[in-house]
């Protein structure tokens, strides 16, 4: 199954990886810097996202992709009717999945980067630089001379990115969240409070000058 995969998303795509992601990203940044400009940036992951992805959201993905119903509905039993075996002594236990992806699977890798580029979508629709780059992994940079204002955009992104993964019964790992004001100011404006689930940006790294 081809399926074409947003332009940004550079996990599991032929010819792509995290050097190129982070290639991108520096450019991006330093042409920011090299302006004068504040780039706030973002770096998140989804919860477990091959083992926590429900099977709904999979089906979602597939149909915004407008992949045909008789693939769908292929990919739909395949996922759906799979079986965990357990023994426990003499007791095998049987459970039924109702979320992740199978580990080693063909199709895993590109069921999991459907249901991902909507968020990239989601995303670069609202005018900011977003990209995927490894994983589960991605990054929102925004860019600009006013650092209110970009704290203001980067707070109604954030909002956007809780929405997405309520949507998916998805949600983004705590321990994999940081956020970064990149500038070459010796004394840059102080930053509005932005809150990201229950983590705040109080403690937010600034890059060296």
């Amino acid at each position: 199954m081809d399926i074409p995969t947003h332009p940004r998303q550079h996990a599991f795509q032929a010819g792509k990886f995290t050097e190129s992601a982070l290639h991108h990203l520096v450019g991006r940044i330093e042409k920011a810097l090299d302006g004068g400009e504040y780039a706030l940036g973002i770096f998140f992951g989804i919860q477990g996202a091959f083992d926590n992805t429900p099977i709904t959201s999979i089906k979602k993905a597939l149909h915004e992709r407008q992949v045909i119903s008789a693939i769908r509905n292929w990919i739909g039993s395949m996922i759906e009717q799979r079986t965990v075996c357990v023994n426990i002594g003499p007791t095998m236990i049987h459970i039924a999945t109702q979320r992740g992806l199978p580990q080693g699977g063909g199709l895993s890798l590109t069921l999991w980067s459907m249901v991902a580029d909507s968020l990239l979508i989601l995303l670069n629709r609202q005018g900011v630089v977003a990209q995927g780059f490894a994983d589960d992994d991605g990054v929102v940079i925004i860019i600009g001379k006013v650092l209110s204002t970009l704290c203001e955009i980067m707070q109604r992104i954030l909002c956007s990115v809780e929405s997405w993964c309520s949507d998916r019964d998805l949600s983004v790992n705590p321990s994999k969240t940081e956020m970064i004001l990149f500038t070459r100011k010796y004394k840059p404006e102080k930053l509005s409070p932005i809150t990201f689930y229950i983590q705040h940006s109080s403690e937010i790294s600034r890059s060296d000058p």
